[in-house]
């Protein structure tokens, strides 16, 4: 689905990025010959603004992609009119065609800041214009009189399209977010680029009705394409579905204990805060989120409402009890076969002390995953930057300080020492909890202090 960007403060970087998107835009227009038709070909111009109302049309159904959280993103399936017209018109029409679609439902249909505008021109008109140029280099052939389709310029067309209009839109992504160019790139394709390509057909589809048919082969073509839409539409809907029923299974636990509230939502927060700045690809990076989120689900046992619902410390035996809900989480995580693996193992392991004295299998070192790692310093962040039955919430100085005391026994050193200087983690806890913190200082040595360690929230 084609992406485009709205909704967000303006930044310097996204200004810089949309003068730099245009300045390539202009250059692709003016330096390639224009090819003007004849004023008397009818057929040509009425295709040209049948194609710009489509185009129209489809840009202003536009669907939100839930796995951009830090921007608002939408996709349309305005990408199957625009490669179609490059099949059918000659440079720079379809380049053209496409700056009007999107000027027109981003300026006039949806009313969005001009610098969203903009920049939502100039990407589409460099994903169409280079997107023709490859075409055509490639042995692409444009025009009305006949159908002539070639396999290998069109999947050239497809992919510089796609490339340049997801890859635009990534960069515009992370130029105002928290995410990096690659995440908000993968967030972007998640699972929809197998759709993209499919429905990329119809592009020749379209193409071969309008020159056998005329505008009766658009008008033919219109119910398929909504269908592509709902499509899209609903696998749209399934994500968030099944992000939204994890959540409010996490949610449904965390009632039976005020002070957990929206707990496993924050140390989801901060895992994936962590990994991203340990430089993750962008699947692990989701994979430990999920597990962070479902860190504590096993807790909706019964076995577990007694002991969160008590105010005061735990007994032995009810401790022994509780150290049991890794295992259980897990268990439970690993009834979705997607879940299965690594997102399972992290859970399970999300107790592991790094000196090997955790549960429950006592694993030391780098032989605790990754994950699991980044959850324990996740979730005793928020455990101690969070107020308690037995006492106020922590500032970051004093969490940190208390990371730095435990760093090398219950933490990995590493990752003391990212959270330590992570611009990320003070933005999310916000500056009631920030105040002046001062970096602390390279911890290679593990710590000697006592093994008792700071705790998460069980």
């Amino acid at each position: 689905m084609s992406e485009r960007v709205s909704k967000r403060q303006d930044s310097l970087r996204l200004y810089v990025l949309t003068a730099f998107l245009s300045a390539l835009a202009g250059v692709v227009l003016f330096f390639p010959d224009w090819s003007i038709p004849n004023s008397a070909q009818p057929q040509y111009w009425n295709g040209l603004v049948a194609f710009a109302i489509l185009a129209v049309i489809c840009d202003s159904s536009f669907l939100p992609i839930p796995r951009i959280t830090s921007a608002n993103v939408r996709s349309s399936v305005a990408f199957i009119p625009l490669l179609a017209s490059v099949v059918l018109f000659e440079h720079p029409w379809p380049m053209l065609m496409s700056g009007l679609a999107a000027l027109v439902v981003d300026a006039f249909v949806r009313r969005k800041p001009m610098i969203r505008v903009w920049f939502n021109v100039a990407q589409y008109m460099l994903a169409v214009g280079v997107g023709g140029l490859v075409y055509r280099a490639a042995g692409g052939v444009n025009g009305l009189q006949g159908f002539q389709f070639g396999f290998l310029p069109f999947v050239a067309l497809v992919i510089t399209f796609f490339v340049i209009n997801q890859g635009s839109v990534a960069f515009g992504v992370a130029s105002i977010g928290q995410i990096s160019v690659l995440e908000s790139w993968s967030r972007i394709a998640g699972g929809s680029l197998l759709y993209d390509f499919i429905s990329s057909s119809l592009a020749v589809l379209l193409a071969f009705l309008y020159i056998r048919l005329q505008l009766v082969g658009l008008a033919i073509l219109i119910l398929p394409l909504f269908f592509v839409r709902h499509m899209y539409q609903m696998n749209l809907q399934v994500e968030r579905v099944n992000r939204e029923l994890l959540e409010l299974m996490v949610k449904a636990i965390e009632a039976r204990d005020p002070y957990t509230s929206g707990h496993s939502v924050r140390v989801a927060e901060y895992a994936r805060q962590i990994a991203r700045e340990l430089g993750l690809n962008p699947k692990h990076v989701d994979q430990i989120g999920t597990a962070a989120l479902l860190h504590d689900v096993g807790k909706i046992h019964e076995d577990f409402a007694p002991l969160l619902r008590k105010a005061g410390r735990l007994t032995p035996e009810e401790r022994m009890l509780m150290q049991a809900h890794p295992v259980r989480s897990a268990d439970l995580a690993g009834t979705i076969a997607e879940f299965r693996g690594r997102v399972q193992m992290d859970i399970r392991n999300h107790h592991e002390n790094y000196d090997g004295t955790g549960y429950p299998d006592g694993l030391i070192g780098d032989g605790i995953p990754i994950g699991a790692r980044i959850i324990m310093i996740a979730d005793t962040i928020d455990a101690m930057t969070t107020d308690r039955p037995y006492r106020k919430a922590l500032g970051l100085q004093r969490a940190l300080e208390e990371l730095a005391k435990h760093s090398g026994r219950q933490f990995d050193p590493r990752l003391v020492e990212l959270v330590s200087k992570s611009p990320g983690i003070r933005r999310l806890l916000g500056p009631q909890l920030v105040g002046d913190v001062p970096q602390i200082p390279s911890m290679n040595a593990p710590s000697r202090t006592a093994r008792t360690g700071v705790r998460a929230a069980n």
